[in-house]
């Protein structure tokens, strides 16, 4: 499903009052969708593009006037003739599903600033309840959109129909579909990563005032994999998502887990700087209202936090509210998720989107509406209402203080008054300058990453090749048709018993897949300048184990190696035990050593350190890694005291509660997991690798299934952020992951 909401938003911490947690949909996943990366050129792009102010099947026939948003423009389409159709309605005869329950009403009164441990705070921001509907028969769709000249524009459905949904409505006024063209996938992805990067800035402080429940994020986007338990540890993680997140352009397919969920939400309505109204949609077309804002919250030191927040509101209130902004001609911004079919629709209104925001803006009618046919309405009806607003009182809602409102004010001065009538916080308008937010992403990055416990602190440990050829590069060894893997099949490949998958298929898949990796191996070795003598190795199944111990006791090389072959995975899993536990105490030996090395040449090191360093690192190093040198290396009471000596160091003994094999590989995992590069931590050095084992519950399952099991599967399914359709997509073109920092 593209959305993951419920009509009653689930709390951080349970209580009886309800549970609200995103519900997922039965979408099939859209085929035919854009191959490749899910991150194109246009989001990596530092330039501030503009977003499109038409979308649709047919040009508009007269300029396009824009309407502000903060950190881009969202211009409405101007039509010369755009009639204001109010009868039909893409969704209104749609048979939908009964929702029962929603949470109190999240619109008549705000919830008390957040306090730390307070229970009713939900991590929606706003406190559950059971829903009140209005009396009489369940309100349907048309009773919300019908005040509003509203239809339904279809978007497309890939996964990302909510970024797609608010995009359509705040740039259409007649078209009733929305097609990802080359601008308005341009367009949209700058309203995208213009709402992730608030949502970026927010997340440390969020997490604080019990906003956010990071656990639980990951446990939603991650479902097959343990969470984090440590909140610091899961904030780094759910931000690391963001961070590709932000960066995914919005005609790619995503996982379902990926979908919009009420955390988006609150950031939109957060960027657009007004409410967002989700007319949430079942089976037999009865609708509910939830309804998103964005408030101030007091953070535990006493600093004032301004976030996204809301949810659901009763029938009446809702109905009520709207009421109020139809007598001030003040368009909400809606979206409709229909709840059967898990996606979200635009919704435009036809020339009255125009008509209600030029009204009480002369400026704006003088420049844009001279074509339309109320033009001389509207600036009669401005210039005989500014002279008597100071006359009328704003609270009095009667026709004769509208009209004047109406005429006098602008649009978003019009919504205040909504709010004060309504007894709600007036919201701030002033716009966040997108850029300003992004360009403090890397060190509020590195802030948490530092909380977490896994700070950037690097040995320089990637070796650095000189022979030229393949070494060091970010390619990879192209598969053929028949390398293509289905997730689940590689899955049971590789957590097969003695490398003989039970299935037919499998079988034979597991054939095609060695094949794939010795013809790369093959292109390798061929293309190795080095001097050094290899064993031979002519695809024969007799040649890979001499290969292997060779490139034991070579890393570099085989490390360069497994950054070629497109199935690292079927390597390491095709390795003995003992060969594999081998190598990975190399690579633990080899960590070690750097560290050592590195506190040396550390400017930030004290003197006693980097004596103490060299005097060990002379002791560990006399045999070229023999075993009494990895006794010394891996002391845990000599890392003990480094870490007294230099408090930046890092531990890399194995500690007293893990196993040493599990350590082990550990070890190999950077270098054997495909994807190890788009995990949350993915971009922390490998001297990190204790921190990271002991902060991720996930790594600690993936180490301990290989050690007992020999269960290698389990390396494909660690939290990447990237579909698995991406990486096929990527091996298909020899590309590598791609780094998630």
């Amino acid at each position: 499903m593209e959305a993951i909401l419920s009509p009653e938003p689930e709390p951080a911490t349970t209580t009886d009052a309800g549970n609200v947690s995103g519900h997922h949909s039965t979408e099939a996943p859209a085929v035919g969708t854009q191959s490749g990366a899910d991150v194109d050129e246009e989001m990596l792009s530092e330039e501030v593009d503009m977003l499109s102010s038409y979308v649709g099947s047919s040009a508009p026939s007269h300029a396009q006037s824009p309407a502000s948003l903060p950190g881009s423009e969202f211009p409405y389409s101007l039509q010369s003739n755009g009639g204001i159709d109010s009868t039909t309605r893409d969704g209104d005869t749609t048979q939908l599903s009964r929702t029962d329950e929603a949470t109190r009403d999240s619109g008549v009164a705000d919830p008390a600033p957040a306090q730390e441990g307070d229970p009713s705070l939900s991590q929606y921001g706003f406190s559950v309840g059971p829903t009140r509907a209005a009396p009489g028969m369940p309100q349907q769709l048309p009773t919300f959109l019908i005040p509003f000249h509203g239809s339904l524009t279809k978007v497309p459905t890939n996964g990302q129909c909510a970024y797609a949904a608010l995009y359509a409505t705040m740039t259409s006024t007649t078209e009733t579909e929305l097609t990802f063209t080359t601008e308005v996938v341009k367009s949209a992805n700058v309203m995208k990563r213009s709402v992730y990067t608030l949502m970026m800035a927010n997340l440390a402080n969020d997490v604080e005032c019990n906003v956010v429940d990071p656990c639980r994020e990951l446990r939603q986007l991650y479902p097959t994999q343990p969470a984090p338990t440590d909140p610091a540890v899961a904030t780094a993680a759910l931000y690391t998502h963001y961070t590709q997140e932000r960066t995914r352009t919005v005609n790619s397919q995503i996982p379902a887990a990926f979908w919009a969920g009420p955390e988006v939400l609150r950031a939109m309505a957060q960027y657009l700087r007004e409410p967002l109204f989700l007319l949430d949609v079942d089976q037999q077309n009865d609708t509910h209202v939830q309804r998103y804002y964005y408030r101030d919250y007091t953070l535990p030191n006493g600093d004032i936090h301004e976030t996204g927040c809301g949810g659901a509101m009763d029938d009446a209130t809702a109905k009520t509210m709207l009421a109020h902004y139809a007598r001030l001609h003040v368009l909400p911004v809606f979206m409709v998720l229909k709840r059967h079919e898990g996606h979200f629709y635009g919704v435009h209104h036809g020339d009255i989107a125009i008509r209600w925001h030029a009204e009480g803006d002369l400026d704006f009618t003088q420049a844009n509406c001279r074509s339309h046919s109320w033009y001389e309405e509207v600036t009669a009806h401005i210039d005989y209402s500014q002279g008597l607003l100071a006359q009328v009182d704003y609270l009095s809602d009667d026709d004769a203080t509208n009209t004047i409102l109406i005429g006098a004010m602008e649009r978003r001065a019009r919504l205040d008054v909504i709010h004060d009538r309504l007894h709600l916080d007036t919201l701030d308008r002033d716009p966040y300058d997108i850029a300003i937010l992004k360009s403090g992403l890397g060190a509020e990055e590195e802030r948490i990453h530092t909380l977490a416990g896994t700070g950037r602190y690097d040995a320089h440990l990637e070796p650095v090749h000189t022979s030229g050829g393949l070494h060091g590069s970010d390619k990879r060894s192209r598969i053929s048709p028949q390398g293509y893997v289905v997730m689940s099949t590689l899955q049971r490949i590789l957590n097969a018993i003695n490398m003989d998958p039970e299935l037919v298929s499998d079988r034979s898949k597991f054939r095609h897949l060695k094949a794939e990796n010795a013809t790369a191996i093959t292109g390798w070795l061929s293309q190795d300048h080095s001097s050094m003598r290899k064993p031979q190795f002519k695809g024969a199944s007799a040649d890979f184990l001499p290969l292997m111990r060779w490139l034991t006791t070579h890393r570099a090389e085989m490390q360069s190696l497994l950054n070629y072959v497109p199935y690292p995975e079927i390597v390491a899993k095709m390795l003995p035990s003992e060969l594999l536990l081998t190598w990975g105490e190399m690579e633990v030996y080899d960590l070690q050593v750097a560290t050592i090395r590195s506190v040396i040449q550390r400017e930030d090191a004290s003197a006693a350190a980097k004596e103490y360093c060299r005097t060990w690192l002379a002791a560990c190093t006399t045999a070229e890694g023999a075993d009494r040198d990895r006794t010394l290396a891996k002391d845990p009471t000599r890392w003990k005291r480094l870490i007294g000596l230099y408090a930046a160091a890092p531990d890399c003994a194995c500690p007293l509660d893990v196993r040493e094999e599990c350590w082990y590989v550990l070890h190999t995992l950077p270098h054997v997991v495909w994807a190890w590069k788009t995990t949350p931590w993915g971009g922390l050095p490998r001297s990190q690798l204790g921190a990271i084992f002991k902060a991720h519950p996930a790594v600690q399952l993936v180490c301990h299934r290989i050690v007992t099991d020999d269960a290698w599967g389990f390396t494909v399914q660690l939290p990447t952020g990237m579909t698995w359709d991406a990486r096929m997509d990527a091996m298909a073109v020899g590309l590598a992951a791609p780094r998630r920092h």
